[in-house]
């Protein structure tokens, strides 16, 4: 049985025999990618959901402007979600700190939640992929794809389906399935050891230097960052990498 020649078709190798074609191994990349800000568009879904936050409760934040009230949300949240990384407050925990904080409230739980419910309606009402993301899905149909996030596992899962990226991932791992936090290495040996492969044979696409692309280089991942506003780069150079 000698083979006539080897050719390249659809990213695997064929063999080609005088009675027809056999696969001999696929040579594609595994790519693991961050969630928010680069597949999903989280700044302007935030944005969005900020506005209506601010307008519903516009008689506790006297006449301070939006862009003075963002950095104040802003500081709030990385302050409380520090602490939900740390362990010393639930998911909804932050949350309720956050509104309490920044609204300057002693709110009961029901009350923070309800103060808070008009952001979160919106927040999940914007939710949508970010430019080239629906093209780079559809080019890298045949590659093997888990989704590395920090985020709460229950909002993301309801993100990815409602964005319609449920279908195009093998598997969505957060901090509740691996037991750690991006930018531990122990989050990207997760997402390895689920596609049963060497963490230097993957891709790593994000959008976050520090906890995203450093700790993924160092274990030997081809690394792309997501710029906002040159999202194709990063897509584009993942799949010639791939």
């Amino acid at each position: 049985m000698s083979r006539e020649r080897i050719r390249r078709q659809d990213d695997v190798f064929l063999v080609q025999y005088s009675y027809g074609y056999f696969l001999l191994g696929c040579t594609m990349r595994p790519i693991l990618l961050d969630l928010d800000d680069t597949l999903v568009d989280d700044t302007t879904s935030t944005a969005i959901a900020f506005d209506v936050f601010v307008e519903t409760h516009r008689a506790l934040l006297d006449d301070r402007d939006v862009a003075t009230l963002l950095i104040q949300w802003r500081a709030v949240f990385a302050k409380h979600w520090v602490r939900h990384e740390r362990g010393e407050l639930s998911f909804v925990g932050q949350r309720r700190a956050r509104v309490r904080e920044f609204l300057g409230n002693d709110l009961t739980d029901a009350e923070a939640d309800q103060a808070l419910l008009p952001y979160i309606q919106a927040y999940e009402a914007s939710w949508q992929l970010l430019p080239g993301v629906h093209e780079f899905l559809q080019r890298s149909a045949s590659i093997s794809k888990v989704i590395l996030t920090n985020g709460n596992r229950q909002q993301q899962l309801r993100k990815v389906a409602a964005t319609g990226l449920l279908s195009h991932v093998t598997a969505v791992i957060t901090p509740e399935d691996s037991g750690h936090w991006k930018p531990s290495p122990e989050m990207f040996l997760a997402g390895a050891q689920y596609l049963n492969v060497a963490p230097s044979t993957c891709i790593m696409i994000g959008d976050d230097p520090i906890r995203d692309i450093a700790p993924a280089r160092e274990l030997g991942m081809v690394c792309f960052e997501v710029k906002r506003g040159r999202w194709h780069e990063a897509f584009e150079g993942a799949l010639s990498a791939a």
